[in-house]
């Protein structure tokens, strides 16, 4: 018999549990499993306790999916009459983008594509060219271009550090299977692109860049939108996602690719109050994608989602108002440990009241928003992979 292991939360912090669940099915009923699963692994809920669900499963009980013909077909909506494509700064990866290249490569109308690599390393940090090499050689990053060959000739052949790969060659076989035309372009010269190409799709990430890009491409009048705008609605039936469209996006099988889930603010809010009504208990609920955290020895970011929240219930809103530990401590060397708890409570209160994150209490604490702090939490708890452990149970950190 498995011995049982009680906790005082009295004596605890911030606690993150993986609640293991059954494997979530298209139709599934989301919200009952979260809660099944989540009495059966803690027993009850706790007033400001937070539950985060991974975005996939939100995705997968919507049977928010995207066939390749679902993505040809927008493709032709947006671009009608084009027969060749730019697809600009799209992140290194066959999880996350090889599937929409390959299904855009494969449209009929498409006869030539373009896809065009940043160097030395894509937004999320899978480098092509290492510091070393990019110093010897003296590179201008933003004046250069290279194509394949150029690139091998000068850099040598890229491998990734965790999978090994070339992506400029993985690329290039995987989107000439169809007959087209298929060049990879190394380079971050947005006029280069501009010159070789009428029609721009921005793969870019984050909001802010991309949004720079398209403004440049449609200034010197090219046709361009960003993956957010495709499949953003309907196609024939298919799955959509108003916000992100083909960003978050992830291969399942046969070219198939689910996409980021819809209604999460509905979903988080409906989930909340079932476990108010049923149990009286006020939990927070956050739906995670990647975490925002950075592997130190590949220099990779996790963070290859459009988001790390798409949806959270309003008490995860804002910073956390933290007051430094040692800070307290060193002010009032020869305060008592029910003195010190009566000190902290009341800079922690302050800091509630004022807003105020600069105060020297709070120095060395990182301004971070809850929901990035949460989502990351959920993510790493779940593994950042797959233990069956879509739904995470917080204790102590609100």
């Amino acid at each position: 018999m498995k011995e049982i292991i009680t906790f005082n939360p009295n004596y605890i912090g911030t606690a993150s549990i993986g609640i293991k669940t059954p494997i979530i099915r298209p139709g599934d009923n989301l919200e009952k499993i979260v809660i099944g699963s989540c009495l059966r692994a803690v027993g009850g809920f706790q007033d400001k306790a937070a539950i985060g669900i991974t975005e996939a499963v939100v995705a997968i009980a919507q049977e928010n999916f995207a066939t390749p013909e679902d993505i040809q077909a927008d493709i032709a909506n947006k671009y009608p009459d084009a027969n060749d494509i730019l697809l600009y700064h799209p992140i290194q990866s066959r999880n996350r983008f090889m599937g929409v290249a390959k299904a855009i490569a494969g449209s009929p109308q498409i006869k030539h594509l373009t896809i065009v690599l940043s160097f030395p390393c894509d937004e999320v940090g899978n480098r092509l060219v290492s510091d070393e090499i990019m110093s010897d050689c003296g590179v201008n990053l933003y004046e250069e271009a290279y194509s394949a060959r150029e690139f091998y000739e000068i850099f040598g052949k890229p491998c990734h550090p965790c999978t090994g790969k070339d992506y400029i060659e993985e690329y290039q076989k995987a989107c000439s299977k169809n007959g087209t035309e298929v060049d990879i372009l190394i380079t971050n010269n947005m006029d280069i692109c501009g010159d070789l190409c009428d029609n721009i799709l921005v793969c870019t990430i984050r909001q802010e860049q991309r949004d720079m890009e398209k403004e440049y491409f449609s200034s010197i009048g090219k046709k361009v939108y960003d993956l957010s705008e495709i499949l953003n609605q309907p196609v024939n039936g298919s799955g959509y996602s108003p916000e992100y469209g083909l960003y978050g996006s992830n291969l399942l099988n046969d070219g198939t690719l689910k996409l980021m889930p819809r209604n999460c603010q509905e979903f988080v809010n409906g989930l909340q109050k079932k476990i108010f009504d049923d149990y009286e208990k006020r939990v927070e609920v956050v739906i995670f994608g990647d975490g925002a955290f950075k592997d130190p020895k590949s220099g990779i970011w996790e963070l290859a989602d459009p988001t790390t929240t798409p949806g959270n219930t309003s008490g995860i809103a804002g910073t956390p108002q933290e007051v430094k530990l040692k800070y307290i401590a060193s002010q009032h060397p020869n305060a008592t440990q029910d003195q010190l708890k009566v000190i902290v409570a009341r800079e922690k209160e302050e800091r509630m009241l004022s807003g105020d994150i600069t105060s020297e209490a709070s120095l060395g604490t990182t301004p971070r928003q809850k929901t990035d702090i949460l989502s990351s939490l959920a993510d790493l708890t779940t593994g950042s992979g797959d233990k069956q452990t879509p739904v995470v149970y917080i204790l102590n950190f609100l």
